[in-house]
């Protein structure tokens, strides 16, 4: 959807930046349709996924990557870990491939609604993110994106997702454009309104976790 959480992606594009080299082969573990993040990494990627998809070069399932043992310089995992079935297996697996020192780079919602069912299984604090890293990787940076003031944003990106699925699926179409013409100038405003969330200093309302951790 055009628009959607804006002033996030740039945060999160912004973030990105300067973690890797243009030598770098970097995996994409969970790369989905639309890597949006890819134009912020200067390196070569390995793009893998559970599904085919027009980015995918690698069809596998993140606890058992079929890769060798430190070939990657670093891996990133988007809007993903919280789909498997053993994170913490997952993570193992990530650390088998990554060189020592390799950074790995994650992206988890926290205060964000439940979709895609039945496969959205977790929510991670940044002190769930921690334990999940401990034993495999030294933290570097765990940074809140969106805080309280980015509420409203999630609050009525929600009722734009959301209310099409209580709706009959016979008029699923017309109720979903029904509800983006009622509701997506209010979520315009609504991200406007995130832009405060630099007072927000507290970081327990955040709307994504963007952690960077190195290999031991």
């Amino acid at each position: 959807m055009l628009g959607e959480f804006f002033l996030i992606r740039r945060k999160i594009l912004r973030l990105f930046r300067g973690l890797f080299k243009n030598s770098d082969i970097v995996l994409d573990i969970g790369c989905g349709q639309n890597p949006y993040y890819h134009q912020s990494i200067k390196a070569k990627i390995v793009c893998a996924d559970i599904a085919l998809t027009k980015k995918t070069q690698v069809v596998c399932n993140a606890i058992s990557l079929p890769l060798k043992k430190s070939r990657f310089d670093g891996i990133v995992c988007v809007n993903s870990l919280y789909y498997y079935d053993n994170p913490f297996k997952s993570v193992k697996e990530f650390s088998h491939i990554l060189k020592k020192n390799g950074k790995l780079v994650i992206i988890m919602p926290f205060i964000y609604p439940i979709h895609d069912v039945p496969i959205d299984k977790y929510r991670f604090t940044e002190y769930g993110i921690k334990q999940l890293l401990k034993n495999d990787f030294y933290i570097k940076k765990i940074k809140a994106v969106g805080g309280i003031f980015n509420l409203p944003a999630v609050f009525f990106h929600s009722l734009i997702k959301g209310i099409p699925l209580i709706a009959p699926k016979s008029i699923r179409k017309i109720t979903s454009f029904l509800t983006i013409i009622v509701f997506y100038p209010f979520y315009i405003i609504a991200q406007l309104i995130s832009l405060l969330d630099f007072l927000d200093i507290s970081e327990r309302w955040p709307t994504y976790y963007f952690t960077v951790a190195i290999k031991k």
